[in-house]
């Protein structure tokens, strides 16, 4: 729970301004680009047991921190740059079931040194795929794979390619079409193929309330994600 996040960092020796930090870090642990807004920082605190906060002085602090990013409805998340950081700071403080190393859909050590947020996704993936779940494990794969391509544009400084006209980045089907129709980057054909395969795996699972996901659909697409994910860190310059 949040408020019990709040009291283990008690015994550090920070502001509430940086308490306020840890919390929108706190909101985005397993989902990146999940927001937070002043009133539920606010509330967590007070649930934490602390007093009455200034909303209007958490806002100001937030809004000048370069670590975090507004959105449209004025809820705050990490930006992608300052959450590696943040990770080595806070991660020890959330109490959580730790997941088994295991590399039975990617290589989780292909992936280690890249980015904190990356190897957290490769974890869970093969987890999942390890506890049977199956359409977990594919929807996490698909993420993989956004999170990737994202990373091959922001590496040349072309992320805003990847963004619709509200800023956002495109989703999966959008990403997708962006970079295999980019004529400088040139994706080998089990790449081209391996995209396709989880990006119907990966809606299925996803929207399909009538599908579920089964060991042999994950096992017969693990070598197309393998060949993509490789690919993808050597064009973000990752490994």
């Amino acid at each position: 729970m949040p408020s019990n996040f709040l009291k283990n960092l008690a015994p550090l020796k920070i502001s509430n301004s940086e308490r306020a930090i840890a919390l929108v870090w706190y909101a985005g642990l397993e989902n990146h680009v999940t927001d937070i807004s002043v009133g539920e920082i606010a509330s967590i605190f007070e649930a934490a047991g602390y007093p009455r906060q200034n909303q209007s002085r958490i806002r100001e602090a937030l809004s000048k921190d370069r670590r975090t990013t507004k959105t449209k409805d004025k809820h705050y998340r990490i930006n992608v740059k300052a959450r590696a950081k943040l990770d080595e700071t806070y991660l020890q403080l959330v109490d959580y079931r730790p997941i088994n190393n295991s590399s039975s859909v990617v290589d989780a050590g292909l992936f280690k040194g890249t980015r904190a947020y990356i190897e957290k996704v490769v974890a869970q993936l093969n987890a999942a795929y390890d506890g049977a779940l199956y359409d977990c494990c594919a929807v996490m794969c698909r993420r993989l794979l956004e999170t990737l391509i994202i990373e091959v544009y922001e590496s040349r400084g072309e992320a805003d390619t990847l963004k619709n006209g509200s800023g956002h980045f495109h989703m999966f089907s959008g990403l997708k079409a962006v970079i295999e129709s980019d004529q400088n980057i040139t994706l080998s054909r089990n790449t081209l193929q391996g995209l396709n395969d989880f990006k119907k795996l990966g809606d299925l699972s996803a929207h399909s309330r009538r599908f579920n996901a089964r060991k042999n659909d994950i096992d017969k697409n693990i070598a197309g994600i393998r060949v993509a994910g490789e690919e993808f860190l050597h064009l973000a310059d990752l490994i």
